[in-house]
């Protein structure tokens, strides 16, 4: 209601963006309950719903019609589809309903006839304000107050991921009236391939209302929309088929989106209720939605009943991934759609296909659908799928899942291929984010300044070197204190908290956890370093103690953890207490490629505004000098290589730390 400059707003009770197959379903519930006896109601549609501008199809049990309502809405059902010429089978239990778009319409209309109602035919002209009780709805040229809202406008997509899809059902059908009887009117056809594709999936769908009336639709899924001009002579052709003439009664046509994206929804609070499609209710694979808005419509009822917060249930992750992939198929490869449905129709009985896509099948039914299946294009659309959805995971899930795999490897002795994928990480990432440091220091124009600038890095490297050989417990320490605080500024940098003595303390306690909880190991290692004398010193710890300075460390980190209220730390925290029981350089490797060089190299990306596949190709020459000399010093010692190759590794790490502080000074994520 319009506000004045002397009267506070009056709210509407409620307020319906939308006349919609969603609003309408919830308006007749909330009205067979009572729910809108005393109640203002606004209803906010340009549109007049006199026409008969769709039709609104499901399969379900009688049941399930009589549970949702829905009896007096059907205008015709058939309790046998067909598939073109591949197969004609009963469904039971399920039948095929029909409901008239008008019907539908006419009925609310009815209802809200019977109640206190206003119509807006204006839409919205910006997002609402949130008031203390009530919403502030702006349209054009009025202002509308209510306490509670259900907006059914379109949704808005997010751009798709790499994974994802969003294609287009878009259908155009006669309402035709033969000259002679020629339908069954027992048999509906649910799809048709026997039509041209033009580069789509496209069918024609058939609903006979009488022997000598029918709607025929042809249906296409693709990024184009079908139109009026493209679909005609098709259907002519699939008409005159019949040998006999025919009148068009009526046309039908839509547009229905089909896609796994994510749908942009804002936060408007607890009493801005988003319906039908903006509520996710189509199923993106096929384009259904009636069924699911009559159940939503009955959850919405009985919360507004119970004065309660609706609490939708949430679909299966996996039937998500099912139609990830048959969109991603259909959108990339559209030529396999007639192959996929025809071959899913031929070889799986009609009822159990609508029981899957009607999301109500068991795992072990959907192995057997799938094995029916052209099995390489879903194999390799589902390894696509799968590789994309690990790359959008946290980095901190990538270590923790890794690890999990590791100990599950070395359960049946399979432990190799971790090391492979560990090798493969370290030569890849490990060493390839520390090839970056010529981009992260002075711009480097000539080869005079590359030459120069590489003698430094080495230099420093020698410096390292020497002190290891003339000082080797003073290296160690070095090597410790600079390898902790470089760790702890990475992640510390990844997960947004304050750089510092706290960054320094958790890179000491992830370094600390990963070598005291191989205690054995790490004095095995330290006995190849040449004059080292602390291994004398820990070899003189108790078990006591080597146990008290373990609960000291991960007491450190829980603390740290409470402090800085991080979740990250904790998860860190776990995989590597679990590392415990995995060798030593399978710990330390899990943790330096799986989280640390990784929130490097995207450190690096960042920073440097260029895309990994470009940064690989520009750390190609000095990973490839880094690995050389690693080789070329292991080759030397056969007998304390792992020594050895610690050694070699912090005397390349040493100006790698110098150059990543610098460049993490810099750097705002």
């Amino acid at each position: 209601m319009k506000q004045s400059a002397n009267n506070p707003p009056l709210p509407f009770d409620f307020i319906f963006i939308g006349l919609g197959a969603a609003n309408c379903l919830l308006l007749l519930r909330l009205h067979d309950n009572g729910l809108l006896t005393g109640k203002t109601i606004a209803i906010i549609e340009p549109d007049s719903k006199t026409a008969n501008d769709r039709t609104f199809c499901f399969w379900a049990t009688e049941d399930d019609v009589l549970n949702l309502h829905l009896k007096p809405l059907v205008s015709n059902s058939w309790d046998c589809a067909e598939i073109g010429s591949i197969a004609k089978q009963q469904i039971n239990p399920l039948r095929y309903f029909h409901v008239k778009g008008i019907d539908l319409y006419n009925q609310t209309k009815n209802i809200l006839g019977l109640n206190n109602v206003t119509f807006f035919t204006s839409i919205l002209k910006e997002n609402p304000e949130i008031k203390s009780t009530y919403y502030e709805v702006r349209l054009a040229n009025e202002i509308l107050y209510g306490y509670k809202v259900f907006d059914s406008r379109p949704p808005i997509f997010l751009p798709p991921q790499k994974n994802q899809s969003h294609l287009y059902q878009s259908f155009y059908g006669l309402k035709v009236k033969l000259a002679t009887k020629k339908f069954d009117t027992s048999v509906m056809v649910l799809m048709d391939f026997n039509v041209s594709q033009s580069n789509f999936t496209q069918f024609v769908y058939v609903l006979p209302f009488t022997e000598d009336t029918a709607l025929i639709e042809l249906t296409r899924f693709g990024t184009e929309k079908l139109t009026q001009h493209e679909a005609t002579p098709i259907l002519n052709e699939y008409i005159n088929r019949l040998g006999v003439s025919f009148d068009i009664l009526e046309e039908e046509r839509g547009v229905i989106p089909m896609s796994s994206s994510t749908i942009k929804i804002e936060d408007f609070g607890t009493n801005w209720i988003n319906m039908g499609a903006r509520a996710n209710m189509i199923k993106c694979s096929t384009g259904y939605a009636f069924h699911a808005m009559a159940e939503d419509a009955l959850t919405q009822m009985e919360a507004i009943k119970n004065n309660e917060l609706p609490k939708r249930k949430h679909r299966g992750h996996r039937f998500a991934f099912y139609d990830r992939l048959l969109l991603k198929i259909l959108d990339e490869s559209p030529e396999y759609g007639k192959v996929i449905f025809e071959t899913l129709f031929k070889k799986v009985p009609i009822v159990k296909v609508l029981r899957f896509l009607g999301e109500k099948t068991s795992l072990s039914e959907e192995v057997i659908i799938f094995s029916k299946l052209p099995k390489r294009i879903f194999i390799t659309s589902a390894a696509k799928d799968i590789l994309q959805q690990i790359s959008t995971l946290p980095v901190i899930a990538l270590p923790f899942l890794f690890t999990i795999i590791t100990l599950f490897l070395s359960l049946i002795n399979l432990q190799y291929i971790s090391w492979g994928i560990l090798g493969f990480g370290f030569l890849s990432v490990g060493l390839s984010h520390g090839a970056l440091d010529h981009l992260t220091a002075k711009p480097i124009i000539n080869k005079k300044q590359l030459v120069s600038f590489i003698i430094r890095y080495l230099f420093k490297a020698i410096i390292l070197g020497l002190v290891w050989i003339f000082y080797a417990d003073l290296a160690l320490l070095l090597f410790i204190t600079y390898s902790a605080w470089h760790f702890g500024q990475a992640d510390f940098k990844e997960w947004n908290l304050k750089q510092g003595w706290q960054s320094l303390c958790w890179g000491i306690i992830a370094l600390m956890i990963i070598l005291f909880f191989h205690f054995e190991e790490l004095n095995l290692i330290l006995l190849q370093i040449p004059n080292l004398e602390f291994v004398n010193t820990l070899k003189r710890l108790s078990g006591n103690q080597i146990l008290v300075l373990r609960i000291f460390l991960i007491t450190g980190g829980l603390l740290l953890a409470a402090i800085n209220k991080s979740k990250h730390i904790l998860f860190t925290l776990t995989y590597l207490l679990l590392c415990s029981m995995l060798p030593l350089l399978v710990s330390f490797g899990i943790y330096f490629v799986g989280q640390h060089s990784l929130h490097g190299w995207r450190h690096l990306s960042l920073g440097l505004n260029e895309p990994s596949s470009q940064l690989w190709l520009k750390s190609i020459p000095f990973s490839i000098g880094g690995a050389l000399i690693i080789i070329y010093f292991l080759l030397l010692s056969s007998s304390n290589y792992v020594g050895i190759f610690f050694i070699i590794l912090s005397c390349l790490s040493i100006p790698h730390v110098f150059s990543m502080h610098h460049f993490y000074s810099k750097l705002k994520l």
